[in-house]
């Protein structure tokens, strides 16, 4: 009994197990695909061209004066330039916290097989939202041949400030709402309103919701206190101007009037009119 018992250990130790067939793959909704390899190609690929005209290349120069646009912004100028701007690119594109904002000229009127041109533009810096200085340059443009337009120079011509510099109480209150136009922000201008405000323009289609909303075409380019009157000690009336610009393209730099009213209500300064 003990022989066949030993017998039937060592068969089932050297009899083989029957291989584990795998699993049918099936797809796992809760992994995420694979996203695709970008080809070295793609991944190389040059910018779009620009300067086909003296204008497309002015517009496309002057969008692209900013600090988080440096790549755009060299691709447009000529060699000797782009050398100038190594050397102090704040003239062209900025700092971080003053930045151009908006721009305006009148389109060069060049004749057949014209090379170069020279064009007055003015344009607004602006920061956190508020109106700096207003800046006039002459921006210079060369074409090489067929080539495509550049911008060989920028010569500064004037400067005006523009930002308002006195402390008046409700200032700061003030620039709060005008930096949530700006935004789009009504969420957040919204707690500083008063309550009177508030109920009077409630159900109306043109309300003070849809005046911050504003037309999403349009880009929100900064605002000005022009001035602010005091009227005792609890009201101050106040004149801005708010600067809207076709996106990528020359507008106006002096922005639509309106009149805003604060109301000191307890400690704090709210908004209590807008016309």
């Amino acid at each position: 009994m003990r022989a066949l018992l030993v017998m039937v250990f060592l068969a089932a130790v050297e009899t083989p197990a029957p291989p584990v067939q795998p699993a049918p793959a099936t797809a796992d909704s809760a992994a995420p695909a694979s996203a695709p390899t970008a080809s070295p190609a793609a991944a190389q690929a040059p910018m779009a061209e620009h300067g086909a005209t003296a204008g497309e290349a002015l517009a496309f120069f002057m969008t692209s004066r900013d600090y988080r646009t440096i790549r755009e912004l060299k691709s447009i100028m000529t060699v000797p330039l782009k050398a100038a701007y190594d050397k102090d690119p704040t003239p062209y594109s900025g700092k971080k916290g003053v930045r151009l904002s908006a721009f305006d000229y009148t389109e060069p009127a060049l004749k057949p097989g014209a090379r170069s041109a020279a064009v007055t533009v003015k344009s607004l810096w602006e920061d956190q939202g508020e109106a700096v200085d207003v800046r006039t340059e002459t921006v210079r443009l060369f074409r090489d041949g067929e080539g495509p337009w550049r911008v060989a120079a920028v010569e500064k011509v004037g400067i005006e400030p523009v930002r308002f510099k006195e402390s008046i109480a409700g200032v700061t209150s003030l620039r709060m709402i005008l930096r949530a136009w700006v935004r789009r922000d009504f969420a957040t201008a919204k707690g500083m309103m008063s309550d009177a405000f508030l109920k009077r323009y409630a159900g109306r289609e043109e309300g003070i919701e849809a005046v911050f909303a504003g037309d999403p075409g349009v880009r929100r380019a900064a605002f000005r206190i022009v001035d602010m009157t005091p009227r005792g000690t609890t009201s101050v009336t106040a004149r801005v101007r708010l600067v809207e610009t076709a996106p990528a393209r020359p507008s106006g730099l002096e922005g639509i009037p309106k009149t805003l009213v604060m109301a000191k209500k307890g400690s704090r300064w709210l908004l209590d009119d807008w016309r």
